[in-house]
C-alpha cells in the first residue's frame, strides 16, 4: 500500500542520515563499480534512515520523486521504480531477507534488516494467534452464563460492545479493546479477568502497559473496577493488583539491549493485558509476541486515534485499519457464542475472518455523555472535519469547549486559568493540592518558545513573581512532573506531584493507590516543572480542566492525533489557545507511517 508523501523534505537531512548513506555506497560501490549508481545508493540510504528517525519502518520508493541533497549537492528526481530496484538488489547491500544484507527490499518497500525481520515475525504471531481459539467448546458452561449476565445485563435493542468484547475474549487467545476515552476499555477488561477467573482461580496474570505510570494507572483501573462488580469477595481477591512495564515484563537488560524471555524462554503468564498499544513501537511488539507463551491468552486494549509511539510504527493503526477492511460485522461461530452468553443478538456475517473477530470496538463514550462540547469536538476532529470542529468551538450554547486567540498578550492567554491557579495556591494539604492540581492543565504541543512547556511555565512563574511569591528552586506549590522511571521510588516518567513546605520542611507529594506518598526533592528522578506539559507526556492522563495552546506558525507535529489527544485529556473543559487557520491545518494533517504490517494481516 502506497501512502503519499506529504513532502519529500529533502533540506533537512541529519548528518547521521548523511552519514549512513555514505556507508552503504562505499560497502555497494566494490560490486557496483558505477559512480552514478553509488551516489543512487547513497541518497537512497540516507532518505531511509530519515523516514526511520520520522517513525517510518520502511520507505516505499514508489512514493518518492526526488531523492535529496548530499554534501552541498542538488536534489535529483528519481529514477523509476523498476531502474531503482534493479540497482539496489545489485548492490549487494540490499536482499529479498533470506540473504544477510543491512537492507531488504519487499515490492517497492525497503526496509532496515532489523525493521524487516521485526514485522515479518510479529505478523506470523498476529496471524496464528488470530485462528486459535482460547474455549473450544461449543457453548459456554452454566455457571459462566450466569456470571457474564450479571456483569454484563441485556440492553433491549442496543448492541452492548463491552459484553461483545468480553464474550470475544472468552473465545479468543488474541483479542485488540479498541475504543476512545471513556469507553471503558480497562472497565470490560476487570469484568473479563473476573470471567476468566471464575472458570480457572489460578490463573497466573499480567497487567503491563508502555510506561510505568500507565502501568499503574490500569492497575488501579481493575481495582477501581472491581469494586463495582457484583462478584464474590474471594473472586475479587484474585484479580490483579500491580501493573509492569513491558520492558520489566520481559525482563530487559540495557547493558547487552536484550531481553530475558523471548520465544526460546516464554513467559508462565497464563493471560497477558496490555493497556495503552497505541504507545507500543513495532520493536516492543515484536519482542513482546515472541515472549508470551503461544498457549496463553493476549488482550491488548488502546484507542489508534492517539498520538502514536515516539519510535518506529504503529502497530495498533496497522491491526485496526486491516480489521476495517474487512468489514464490520462479526464471523457466525463468535455470533453464536455471544448469544449463548448474553442471550442476545450479534450482527454475523460468514465472509468475516479471523481479524474481524479478534477486534472488538467499543463505540460510547461514558465519559463525554454530559459534555456533549468535548465529545463532539473530539468525534469532529477525528473525522477530520473542521468546519463542523470550528463551529462547535463558536457556539456559545456549549459551555464544556472553547478558544482563545493565540496573538493575544500573555496576560490574556492567562487570563482563563488563573482561578484554577489560584485555587491550587491555596490549598495545604498534600491531597487537596493535587486534586487541585489535577482540576486544571495547560497542554502544549511543543516543548520550546513562548507558546511551548518553556515559555508557558515562564508565563505562570513571572505571575507568581507579580504576587511576590518565589519562584527559584524547590518553592511551595511548585508542580513537578517526573522524565524519568525509577523503580526504588516507584515514581514513573509522566509522573506529577506537588512541592509543599511546611514547618520549614520542603517535600514533594505524588497520588498512590493508597493515597499520597512524600519525597524529599533529593530523592527525585530526573523532574521538571510542570505548570504545563506536552499532549505526548499527558497521553493516558486525565484532567478537569483543559487548556490545549497551539504555535502560531505550522509544524509539523500539529496533527490531528495531537489534537485529540489533548482534547480527550479534558473530563468538564477544555479551551484551545491558536488561530483557527492553525487548527484548520492540524486537524487536516495525519499521522502517517510506512509499513508493511497491514498488508500481511488482510
Amino acid at each position: 500500500m502506497t501512502t503519499p508523501r506529504e513532502t519529500d523534505r529533502i533540506d533537512v537531512l541529519a548528518p547521521i542520515d548523511v552519514a549512513f548513506g555514505r556507508l552503504l555506497a562505499r560497502i555497494g560501490g566494490a560490486s557496483l563499480n558505477d559512480g552514478a549508481a553509488c551516489e543512487l545508493i547513497a541518497r537512497t540510504g540516507a532518505l531511509l534512515s530519515f523516514e526511520r528517525g520520522l517513525g517510518n519502518s520502511c520507505l516505499d520508493i514508489a512514493s518518492v520523486t526526488r531523492l535529496p541533497a548530499l554534501d552541498g549537492s542538488s536534489d535529483v528526481a528519481a529514477p523509476s521504480v523498476a531502474e531503482w530496484r534493479e540497482i539496489l538488489m545489485a548492490s549487494g547491500v540490499v536482499g529479498n531477507g533470506v540473504s544477510p544484507t543491512p537492507l531488504v527490499m519487499e515490492g517497492t518497500r525497503l526496509y532496515l534488516r532489523r525493521f524487516y525481520a521485526a514485522e515479518e515475525r510479529l505478523a506470523h504471531e498476529i496471524t496464528g494467534r488470530m485462528h486459535e481459539t482460547g474455549d473450544h467448546a461449543e457453548e459456554p458452561d452454566a455457571a459462566t452464563v450466569a456470571l457474564f449476565r450479571r456483569l454484563f445485563p441485556v440492553s433491549e435493542g442496543v448492541t452492548d460492545w463491552q459484553a461483545v468484547a468480553a464474550g470475544a475474549a472468552l473465545r479468543r487467545r488474541l483479542l485488540f479493546i479498541t475504543g476512545g476515552p471513556g469507553t471503558g476499555k480497562t472497565t470490560v477488561a476487570a469484568r473479563i479477568l473476573a470471567l476468566l477467573l471464575h472458570r480457572r482461580p489460578t490463573l497466573r496474570i499480567a497487567l503491563a502497559a508502555p510506561t510505568g505510570r500507565a502501568a499503574a494507572r490500569l492497575a488501579e483501573a481493575i481495582t477501581s473496577a472491581a469494586t463495582s462488580m457484583e462478584i464474590s469477595p474471594e473472586l475479587r481477591g484474585l484479580l490483579p493488583t500491580k501493573g509492569t512495564t513491558l520492558h520489566r515484563l520481559l525482563g530487559y537488560a540495557p547493558w547487552n539491549d536484550r531481553f530475558r524471555y523471548g520465544p526460546d524462554n516464554r513467559l508462565a503468564e497464563d493471560v497477558v493485558i496490555i493497556d495503552e498499544a497505541s504507545m507500543v513501537d513495532v520493536l516492543m511488539m515484536d519482542a513482546f509476541f515472541g515472549a508470551v507463551s503461544p498457549f496463553a491468552r493476549i488482550i491488548v486494549l488502546g484507542d489508534p486515534d492517539q498520538l502514536v509511539s515516539v519510535e518506529t510504527g504503529f502497530v495498533l493503526g496497522d491491526i485496526s485499519r486491516a480489521a476495517d477492511t474487512v468489514g464490520v460485522d462479526h464471523g457466525p461461530e463468535l455470533a453464536a457464542w455471544f448469544a449463548a452468553l448474553s442471550g442476545a443478538p450479534l450482527p454475523a456475517s460468514p465472509a468475516a475472518t479471523p481479524l474481524r473477530d479478534s477486534v472488538v470496538q467499543l463505540r460510547r463514550s461514558y465519559r463525554f455523555e454530559k459534555q456533549l462540547g468535548i465529545g463532539a469536538l473530539a468525534l469532529a476532529v477525528q473525522r477530520q472535519d473542521a468546519d463542523s470542529a470550528l463551529a462547535i468551538l463558536a457556539d456559545e450554547t456549549l459551555s464544556d469547549v472553547g478558544t482563545v486567540d493565540a496573538a493575544v498578550t500573555p496576560t490574556q492567554l492567562l487570563a482563563p486559568l488563573l482561578q484554577h491557579v489560584e485555587a491550587y495556591l491555596l490549598a495545604q494539604d498534600p491531597a487537596a493540592a493535587l486534586g487541585a492540581l489535577a482540576d486544571f492543565r495547560v497542554l502544549c504541543a511543543l516543548r520550546e518558545g513562548d507558546t511551548g512547556v518553556s515559555g508557558l511555565n515562564a508565563l505562570v512563574e513571572r505571575w507568581l513573581q507579580s504576587r511576590g511569591l518565589p519562584v527559584k528552586g524547590w518553592y511551595d506549590h511548585r508542580p513537578v512532573l517526573i522524565t524519568a522511571n525509577d523503580p526504588s521510588t516507584g515514581l514513573f516518567n509522566g509522573d506529577v506531584g506537588v512541592t509543599l513546605t511546611a514547618n520549614g520542611r520542603t517535600e514533594v507529594h505524588f497520588a498512590s493507590g493508597n493515597g499520597v506518598r512524600a519525597f524529599a526533592p533529593a530523592r527525585l528522578p530526573a523532574h521538571v516543572t510542570a505548570w504545563a506539559m506536552t499532549v505526548h507526556k499527558a497521553q493516558g492522563s486525565e484532567f478537569g480542566h483543559v487548556m490545549l495552546v497551539l504555535p502560531d506558525v505550522d509544524s509539523r507535529i500539529l496533527t490531528r492525533e495531537l489534537l485529540y489527544t489533548g482534547i480527550t485529556r479534558a473530563k468538564q473543559t477544555v479551551t484551545i489557545a491558536g488561530s483557527s487557520e492553525i487548527l484548520r491545518t492540524a486537524i487536516g494533517r495525519n499521522v502517517t507511517r510506512s509499513s508493511g504490517l497491514l498488508g500481511q494481516l488482510v
